[in-house]
């Protein structure tokens, strides 16, 4: 059990961390999800040789028909992270987060009322009070950012962080159904890696040659521009790399704690992400507004606390 609140801990620092290498990349956004699901792809195949290949794991069933839900979060991920992407370039880290972060709420509550999460009782008072406490350390940390984005982007950009939570809400459901041996009647955790990166990368360039980067470019153009390699295929190649540690971490989790409690505390992420805006990307001014991002923190712990209580 301890191990399943570690990985949830480690989960939600590497959910920060994963968004900043976009900070410094102007790639087209569907683009940008499709080389992190390459990243992430490259990364299974090597895990999948190494841990199949040598006899450490018993290969997985990759014909069961419960994949298909797993390449259906696939097509909902494509769009909550080229969403994301949008989210964090019109409106920043530290306030994109906390409207992203509406997924921790979606997901919580499908996974603990749709497939009957092993928590009951007085268990269900605490994991909706941290969810509460959480949302209220969200909130302080929705501060005005000393950044000088462009206001006409403040609405847009809230509308695409909001649609991203919500993706990756349910994103976290179809994650914790194919998690779950009891109800799937196998156990996949590579299997997960190997369809959810590929999918990404299919839905990625399926996305992309709809509706491209520029009004007027030509499907050729299109093409050209996803075959492309070149050092902007960098950034999004570590995020890549760190979601797929991320993932792996996640599905460990789902198995040694509940569901519900283990994707809340991954919610944490907003407490290092705003860390990251504040500290490091300078969008907010710590001396200006200590009050609410301590206050903000102590929540954040709080929450934490209070989720424990519901193991």
């Amino acid at each position: 059990m301890l191990l399943g609140v570690i990985f949830s801990l480690i989960v939600s620092v590497l959910f920060a961390v994963y968004a900043v290498p976009r900070k410094y990349s102007r790639q087209a956004v569907v683009l940008y999800t499709m080389w992190m699901g390459i990243a992430y792809f490259i990364g299974t195949i090597a895990l999948i040789s190494i841990i199949w290949g040598l006899g450490f794991e018993k290969p997985e069933n990759l014909l069961n028909p419960w994949h298909l839900l797993t390449v259906l979060r696939g097509f909902i991920w494509v769009l909550g992270m080229a969403a994301y992407n949008i989210a964090i370039d019109k409106i920043g880290l530290t306030r994109f987060n906390q409207w992203k972060n509406i997924q921790g709420p979606v997901g919580t509550l499908l996974i603990l009322f749709i497939i009957a999460d092993m928590v009951s009782g007085i268990k269900i008072f605490f994991l909706l009070l941290g969810m509460a406490v959480m949302f209220c350390s969200a909130w302080l940390f929705q501060i005005k950012t000393d950044a000088k984005f462009d206001r006409k982007n403040t609405v847009p950009g809230i509308l695409f962080a909001v649609f991203s939570g919500v993706c990756f809400g349910v994103s976290a459901l179809l994650n914790s159904i194919v998690s779950r041996p009891a109800i799937v009647g196998d156990t996949f955790t590579f299997a997960q890696l190997l369809y959810h990166s590929a999918s990404l990368i299919i839905f990625s360039v399926i996305v992309y040659m709809i509706i491209g980067n520029k009004p007027n470019s030509t499907a050729r153009q299109r093409f050209s521009e996803i075959i492309a390699v070149n050092k902007k295929t960098w950034l999004p190649f570590i995020s890549g790399a760190m979601f797929l540690a991320a993932t792996l971490l996640t599905i460990y989790s789902y198995r040694m704690i509940p569901n519900a409690v283990a994707w809340s505390i991954t919610q944490l992420n907003v407490f290092w992400t705003v860390l990251a805006g504040v500290f490091f990307f300078k969008e907010v001014s710590f001396q200006k507004h200590w009050r609410r991002i301590t206050a903000g923190v102590v929540l954040a712990i709080g929450s934490a606390v209070l989720l424990l209580f519901a193991l």
